[in-house]
């Protein structure tokens, strides 16, 4: 894995002057840990965004500030409402050889055969799951094969996602990833899909290990 680095500065602009900063293309960061005294810092906002594109809610970066290095994965980010803007970021600073939990997202690949039936579609339960892994070895997303939906009952449960060596599932084991639902018809006559079978989608945020 490539490392990514932010270039961060102790930031002294608190309060209201942190405005000053994003106009000058400068974004406030928080940097804290279960083993360190929180940092108030700041970054260049365009190489911070382009570092946060890169290592998401699951890759860990280097946060250097002067000649200290502080391993971390990001925690949380705030955006403008309206632009999407990123306003001020989070960073919580880990071990290299600590396991931690993240919330990871599913990517859906392959073709769920009794989606064809008559009366009959795919729903997708759940877009992450919980798991954890050594920061270094926390992947990115992970893929989720639909092709073993070929009957009407067929489930696929968060045990049956396949998990790279050494990571663990956290999430319940039994939870519904992906199933057959079974469609029924509204007042109008067109297809709807029945309650217990609507869609629901889980986004639990990015959590480290005390």
């Amino acid at each position: 894995m490539d490392q990514i680095t932010v270039e961060a500065q102790q930031r002294t602009a608190l309060g209201k002057k942190t405005g000053a900063l994003r106009r000058a293309g400068i974004t406030p960061i928080h940097l804290y840990g279960s083993t360190m005294e929180s940092l108030t810092l700041q970054a260049d906002t365009p190489s911070l965004v382009h570092a946060l594109n890169d290592a998401g809610f699951t890759t860990p970066l280097t946060v250097k500030v002067g000649s200290d290095e502080h391993f971390a994965v990001v925690k949380q980010i705030q955006k403008h409402p309206v632009t999407d803007r990123v306003l001020h970021v989070d960073l919580f600073a880990i071990s290299r050889t600590e396991r931690i939990h993240a919330s990871v997202p599913l990517l859906f690949e392959g073709e769920a055969l009794a989606a064809r039936e008559e009366g009959a579609q795919l729903a997708e339960d759940l877009h992450e799951i919980m798991i954890e892994a050594v920061a270094l070895e926390m992947p990115h997303s992970l893929t989720v094969d639909l092709s073993p939906l070929t009957t009407l009952d067929s489930v696929i449960h968060a045990a049956d996602v396949s998990l790279p060596l050494n990571v663990t599932l956290v999430t319940d084991p039994t939870a519904i990833v992906a199933r057959i639902a079974h469609r029924r018809l509204n007042d109008g006559g067109s297809a709807g899909t029945d309650a217990g079978d609507s869609i629901n989608a889980t986004t639990p945020g990015s959590t480290g290990s005390a």
